[in-house]
């Protein structure tokens, strides 16, 4: 049993002579054996995260998205399809729009647009929020600047973008069509991977396709142990953290929880043991406020971070506007609560099968305008 357990608040960095300006520091980062991102962030695997939209804008601006598998596995693997076949280059995020009037029916139609002058600048913007249109003139130079700072999308060997999809370690038919679809990875999404019949199960997964695995969720060295026992080079990538996340109630209502700062830090000395240690990436899932989370969690050893609250405001987030008194905001829930499981489509996430308990919580984010 590990002797001490710490959250990203209870600690902090501290300072020290530095080589290197922010500007020159590479983030570049391994999150499976073989594939590597400019940008260390994965989206998490929700209903009211990532789809195809946002796990194409992420690809294209260096991070990664996995699709959620609250869906069919047919849908799913037609979000995934979808990304692959999609432009690769970071511009073709906004499309060019003739006129401020076509600008606004896209807007209508929940599409975004750009509107260029005669120089190929951009010379505003216009971004749906719920049945409302704004123009965003000085946001357009700023997504330029940013396309014409070098951006580097997440490309597979043939050019294409990275995606990810999640599974369950019960569903081989799911794993599989995913595969056939063209997903890079597959990333395991249970509660709490560290269980026999689980593991059990994600061996036959991993004996049917060839894909990269990233398994979890998983917070103690042991179940590092088991799943390397278990999977041996079939395991391609951790998840860890237990009921870290913003929405998830699992600790309070289950008692059952492990930091994502303690669980990386297991995660990683149990590498370190096995001398395996930046073979296998670390991807910290949950609590993730702002990038000071995520820097401490790459201190401790994690490869990259997953975040869900941090890109569910997002104009690409697989949720709806919702519009009140005090701004606009889109919905949020976690994958226990009352409307995930009403739709869900798997009943082996947080139990086989699943708890009529709710674990999570449903609410809202703030709209976030910026691209």
């Amino acid at each position: 049993m590990e002797a001490e357990v710490l959250t990203f608040r209870d600690v902090i960095i501290v300072p020290g002579r530095a080589e290197r300006e922010p500007g020159e520091v590479n983030l570049e980062t391994s999150i499976t054996r073989r594939h590597r991102i400019s940008v260390p962030l994965l989206s998490s695997p929700m209903d009211t995260v990532t789809e195809d939209r946002l796990a194409t804008l992420l690809a294209r601006i260096g991070a990664v998205g996995v699709i959620h598998r609250n869906m069919s596995k047919e849908e799913q693997a037609a979000m995934v399809r979808r990304v692959k076949e999609a432009d690769p280059s970071p511009s073709a995020e906004v499309p060019a729009a003739e006129s401020l009037e076509e600008a606004r029916q896209a807007a209508a139609k929940g599409l975004p647009s750009v509107v260029l002058g005669s120089d190929g600048r951009p010379e505003l913007v216009v971004l749906p929020a719920g049945a409302d249109y704004r123009v965003l003139g000085v946001k357009a130079e700023l997504l330029y600047d940013l396309l014409a700072s070098g951006v580097k999308p997440s490309l597979d060997e043939e050019g294409r973008l990275l995606v990810g999809a999640a599974i369950s370690p019960f569903d081989v038919d799911r794993a599989v069509l995913l595969e056939k679809a063209g997903a890079d990875f597959l990333v395991v999404d249970v509660a709490h991977l560290h269980n026999t019949n689980a593991m059990r199960a994600l061996k036959r997964v991993a004996d049917r396709v060839g894909a990269e695995i990233i398994a979890g969720n998983i917070g103690t060295g042991e179940a590092v142990v088991d799943l390397l026992s278990i999977l041996d080079d079939r395991l391609s990538g951790l998840r860890v953290g237990i009921s870290s996340g913003s929405i998830c109630s699992t600790g309070i209502v289950a008692g059952a929880s492990m930091p994502t700062l303690t669980a990386t830090i297991n995660a990683r000395l149990a590498l370190e043991s096995a001398g395996l240690h930046g073979g296998i990436p670390i991807i910290a899932d949950g609590g993730i406020r702002g990038p000071g989370d995520a820097a401490k969690a790459i201190i401790a050893g994690a490869s990259a971070v997953m975040a869900g609250r941090l890109l569910a405001g997002t104009l690409e987030a697989a949720s709806r506007f919702v519009r009140l008194e005090k701004g606009v905001f889109k919905t949020y829930r976690g994958m226990a609560s009352r409307g995930a499981m009403e739709r869900r489509h798997a009943s082996d996430r947080y139990s086989r099968p699943s708890k009529k308990l709710e674990e999570g919580v449903e609410g809202l984010v703030p709209y976030e305008e910026a691209l």
